[in-house]
């Protein structure tokens, strides 16, 4: 757009007086008609329009310097605005590893308040939305389509698009009724980048499109985490390689992204952390019931300090649960971390 307005845009094609368009080969594409179509389209189809600078336009993506001029979403669009968001990215061939460790980041940062940012593809992007709606939290969720809202897909795919449209808001950059194309997936992929304060790769391949968001992400100081994985799974090489070149810091579990995202909104005073803070600014909160799941680790606390490890022992519960539970205690002033072992207040 390079600041002009969609309407200019469209102007400056159709008499081919655009200066990215000289030879003019989009001019034959601009027709009167296609504005009606794509009215048309978007009202059976249920999408709304946002323009760049107006009402229902994402707050995450207004500053970004690739900012779409106009979106088309399902769901409201600015649900996501004062939420930190963390975008969930990884390979469409994903391992039962990768799809379990997506599945439990989702619903683990969906329960700390912390909004789950895919790409709605096959593999990685389904299981950690896939995780997050099986939270009981109602934290919003973010879908990056690289497709038209209303192109066809299977049934699981279509599911999956509606439930996070209903949690939130699905977006993307192509009309509805438009034809597809494979670099529309790279491309949409900056969004999520845009959109996130962190983003966390659980599995990718070498030559995985993950690596187009990563790329972004460094573009624009978007921190990156990576899920280490087996050495001999092609399905880890590249997040592997991330982690060896310095590309990426590792995740082991929740607390890595959670601390993360900690880190990242402390300069933005637009973002609230409703769940849980980073470790070391946690607000006090005393006084506020815990979670059922904090309640079930507050048990196993004493004022002898014990390892995560020992915590999710004798509480039944994973490494990851107990962490979230921990943080949630700890934001509450109801549990101490000191170099990783944890217990009750001694003030």
């Amino acid at each position: 757009l390079d600041g002009r307005l969609p309407t200019d845009v469209w102007d400056l094609l159709a008499t081919g007086r655009h200066p990215a368009d000289p030879a003019q080969a989009l001019r034959q594409h601009i027709r009167v008609e296609l504005v009606q179509e794509v009215a048309d389209a978007c009202t059976s189809s249920g999408v709304s329009v946002a323009l760049l600078g107006g009402s229902g336009y994402p707050a995450s993506l207004s500053s970004d310097p690739e900012a779409p001029g106009v979106l088309f979403t399902l769901g409201d669009a600015t649900a996501a605005d004062q939420l930190p968001r963390v975008a969930v990215v990884g390979t469409r061939s994903a391992t039962a590893y990768g799809l379990g460790v997506a599945s439990e980041l989702g619903g683990a940062l969906a329960d700390a308040g912390v909004v789950v940012v895919s790409g709605l593809a096959r593999g990685i992007d389904h299981a950690a939305h896939a995780g997050a709606l099986r939270s009981p939290a109602t934290t919003p969720l973010v879908g990056v389509l690289g497709s038209a809202p209303d192109a066809a897909t299977g049934p699981t795919t279509a599911a999956l698009r509606r439930a996070v449209a209903g949690r939130g808001y699905v977006v993307s950059e192509v009309a509805p009724g438009a034809a597809g194309a494979r670099w529309n997936f790279a491309v949409r992929n900056r969004m999520m980048a845009a959109m996130a304060h962190v983003v966390v790769v659980v599995e990718a391949h070498r030559r995985s499109g993950a690596h187009y968001t990563v790329e972004a992400a460094d573009q624009r100081n978007v921190a990156v985490g990576a899920v280490p994985g087996s050495i001999r799974s092609p399905a880890s090489a590249g997040t592997n390689d991330m982690l060896a070149d310095g590309v990426a810091t590792p995740v082991r579990d929740v607390r890595d992204v959670l601390a993360a995202v900690g880190r990242a909104i402390e300069v933005d005073p637009a973002i609230r952390f409703p769940a849980v803070a980073s470790p070391g600014t946690a607000r006090r909160q005393r006084g506020r019931p815990p979670s059922r799941l904090a309640a079930t680790v507050l048990k196993t606390l004493h004022f002898d300090p014990i390892p995560l490890e020992e915590v999710a022992v004798r509480s039944g519960l994973t490494v990851g649960a107990a962490a979230l539970g921990l943080e949630q205690l700890a934001a509450d002033a109801m549990a101490e971390e000191e170099q990783g072992w944890w217990s009750m207040p001694r003030g």
